[in-house]
């Protein structure tokens, strides 16, 4: 029984190999360019045409009872036998049989075909030939079961050994001399069957895109041009990884332990999540604590370093999801430095995190949570996380409207804000403040000037510019406008409420475009 070397292609038996078998005695007259040709099985018919009758790759057996002696019969005898994927020919000699010997015209027209014409001596029944053929198939099978259960094996003993996920991964790699990675929720490698393998996760990126949204049941096979790849869902009840895979497709063995390695894995991730549990209740602690109001960043960063962490400035997000728990455990997985705990917001569950700043955040959440409510807060030091927090709790609502992940910086904008008020409202508004303007002799002249005021920061000269007039027509103009509004341009009050009557005004425009 041999193990030794990775899994190969099974070895089919050959043309020229049932011809050396000296028990057969079969005599080659005709089509010898053929003798390499593959035999998947074997067959016996005495059919004018068993094409339809076959399924292609056999030794087709026969003593020639209704052929068709003449060159045309032969001829289209062979050419219906090759058209039905006939590998070879064997043709029962014997004293009480019809033939002796071949026939020159069958003998003829396999060889100008091609076909490898073989004679079956007499006292050698066919069945003994298909013995033949299906004994070495057997064979073949058999070996590649016990290649099988010999390298499920050693994954096994790998399962237990101290190399975790790599240690498993490399044992499948010795044994099949296919490349292995395991990739996270967000793509990245975590463990590999060798160094050097890990840009190879750039050759599964469209796979991975197309099973994604099927969580355990996102398998995937790829195989083209000698070589093939193949994505498999590890874990036990959640996704917790992926599986890669990538080698020569014709090591047919190495499909049979695939299962195997995807059990061992899963089996291996699930470990390892389970005895990172305890991590994540303490870190959750820490985030409640952080979660009440600013402390002291020292405070903070004994916090921190008490879970692991370092002492880094963090960026909260909120996420609102039915299974918050499983969504927490994706991210706990994902970001080794992350906090994360579960948290309910009025009547929905919510996952509340905070991670180092250089994280790109906005993107673990476009992978990890792409269809749920999401609010995004500012980096802040570690003891100001609250204010973080409150910041992306206070995006979420605006994230369920829009359908999109929110950051705080995104409703910081009196624009956002008075998007929220009806048309109707901002028109009101903007012409209870700008009527007096609206009602003068040169309206448009004094709200044009008045824009370009407030946008330039009260500055004359740039404001002038703008408007491409002299600065004291801007100051007579500005002095007209306070004169009708009865507000005063150099009051911070007056000025906010006149930018604020120019922007309902733009908006409402909008809203009724």
């Amino acid at each position: 029984m041999e193990f030794a070397g990775t899994s190969r292609k099974p070895a089919l038996l050959t043309v020229a190999d049932l011809v050396a078998d000296p028990a057969l005695r079969l005599a080659v007259v005709a089509g010898r360019g053929g003798l390499g040709r593959e035999i998947e099985a074997a067959a016996v018919s005495e059919l004018a045409e068993p094409g339809p009758w076959l399924q292609g790759g056999e030794l087709l057996l026969t003593i020639g009872l209704l052929l068709d002696e003449s060159d045309p019969g032969c001829a289209a005898y062979v050419a219906g036998l090759l058209a039905a994927g006939v590998r070879a020919l064997g043709l029962g000699l014997g004293a009480d049989l019809r033939y002796q010997s071949a026939p020159a015209c069958l003998v003829r027209a396999a060889e100008e075909a091609g076909l490898p014409l073989l004679t079956v001596p007499d006292g050698v029944p066919f069945i003994a030939v298909t013995k033949a053929v299906f004994a070495w198939r057997a064979r073949e099978e058999r070996r590649q079961l016990e290649w099988a259960l010999h390298t499920q094996r050693a994954l096994t003993a790998a399962a237990v050994q101290p190399g975790g996920l790599a240690g498993i991964l490399g044992a499948y790699e010795r044994a099949t001399g296919r490349a292995a990675l395991v990739v996270d929720l967000l793509e990245r490698p975590i463990a590999s069957s060798r160094a050097g393998h890990e840009p190879l996760v750039g050759d599964f990126t469209g796979m991975l895109a197309r099973v994604r949204a099927q969580g355990l049941l996102g398998a995937a096979v790829d195989a083209g041009a000698g070589r093939r790849r193949e994505v498999h869902p590890l874990g036990s009840r959640r996704l917790r990884a992926w599986l890669l895979v990538a080698g020569p497709a014709d090591r047919v063995g190495s499909n049979l332990v695939t299962g195997d390695l995807v059990s061992l894995l899963s089996l291996e991730l699930e470990r390892v999540h389970g005895l990172g549990a305890t991590r994540q209740r303490d870190r959750a602690q820490v985030l409640a604590r952080l979660a009440r109001g600013t402390v002291d960043d020292l405070v903070a960063a004994r916090w921190l370093d008490a879970a692991g962490l370092p002492d880094a400035d963090l960026q909260a997000a909120v996420v609102a999801a039915p299974h918050a728990a499983e969504l927490a455990a994706d991210i706990a997985g994902a970001l080794p430095d992350a906090l994360t705990r579960v948290v309910r917001i009025g009547e929905e569950e919510a996952v509340e995190l905070a991670v180092p700043v250089g994280v790109d955040l906005a993107a673990v959440l476009a992978t990890l949570a792409p269809a749920r409510p999401a609010g995004i807060g500012i980096g802040v030091r570690p003891g100001a996380l609250a204010v973080s927090l409150r910041q992306a709790r206070s995006a979420l609502p605006e994230s369920r409207i829009t359908g999109r992940h929110v950051h705080a910086a995104d409703i910081a904008s009196s624009r956002q804000l008075l998007a929220t008020v009806p048309a109707e409202r901002l028109q009101g508004y903007a012409d209870a403040v700008l009527g007096p303007l609206d009602a003068g002799e040169r309206s448009a002249e004094l709200v044009r000037t008045l824009t370009a005021f407030l946008e330039h920061n009260g500055h004359w000269e740039a404001a002038a510019a703008a408007l491409q007039v002299h600065r004291h027509t801007v100051r007579n103009r500005i002095a007209t406008v306070e004169e009708l509004t009865g507000r005063r341009l150099g009051s911070a009050h007056d000025r906010q409420e006149l930018w604020l009557a120019l922007r309902a005004r733009d908006l409402a425009r909008m809203s009724d475009g």
